[in-house]
């Protein structure tokens, strides 16, 4: 008899919870020639030892549930990265576009700042050609030819329209104060000047000046330059 519980309980301890729950019930069992077993045990003890299925399916429900959790978040961190990749990259390109806009501003700017000096040059050009008194077109002496010598300037502004009609003011003056000099209000650039007369020599340019002077002129100066002489 004492071997023989001996194996029950050798049998017991090695069984899984589940088969040792089997092997109760089997010993329960009566069966004829044979001894029977009468074996109490407690829902708790039962509980603990297989589990209840409710248990079983609310821990199967939970781990679901935070699987789904998971796969959630880990979905929406992927969009979220997809997201930001796509505005970065969008970023990128508008500052490139950005960047060229700017460098065809600036081009256009400066063919525009070049056309503008070029034209001022064209001007400056044709006044010295065709010497101008107030607005009005003076004949170019016939006969003549440029050479290097010397005006007198009365008025030197900057390129606005108020320093060309100042330029004009001056050249209408100094054509009554100095009758007889030719008188040439022109654009040199960046500004408006008002000079007249043709001075070969320095000299005689100076004995000029020193007359000017007296007159009130006192920024006179004396210019070198082309002037217009008879051949």
């Amino acid at each position: 008899m004492r071997r023989i519980i001996t194996a029950l309980a050798a049998a017991v301890c090695m069984a899984a919870p589940i088969q040792a729950q089997s092997f109760l019930d089997h010993l329960q069992n009566g069966e004829k020639g044979k001894g029977s077993v009468s074996v109490k045990q407690s829902d708790d003890i039962s509980k603990l030892v297989n589990g209840s299925g409710k248990q079983k399916e609310e821990t199967g429900k939970s781990n679901r549930e935070d699987k789904s959790r998971q796969d959630t978040k880990s979905a929406a961190r992927q969009e979220s990265s997809r997201t930001e990749n796509r505005s970065e990259s969008r970023s990128q390109r508008d500052n490139v576009s950005s960047r060229e806009d700017e460098e065809r501003d600036k081009a256009r700017r400066e063919r525009e700042r070049k056309k503008r000096q070029a034209f001022r040059e064209q001007k400056m050009k044709e006044f010295e050609e065709n010497p101008t008194l107030s607005g009005t077109q003076l004949k170019v002496m016939s006969n003549s030819k440029k050479v290097s010598g010397y005006r007198i300037q009365v008025f030197a502004g900057g390129n606005t329209r108020d320093d060309r009609a100042k330029a004009k003011e001056f050249g209408a003056k100094i054509k009554v104060d100095m009758p007889g000099q030719p008188v040439y209000v022109h654009f040199y650039s960046p500004r408006w000047c008002c000079r007249f007369g043709n001075f070969r020599r320095q000299e005689d340019a100076n004995n000029t000046l020193k007359k000017v002077k007296k007159l009130g002129y006192k920024n006179a100066s004396v210019i070198k330059t082309f002037i217009t002489v008879n051949r």
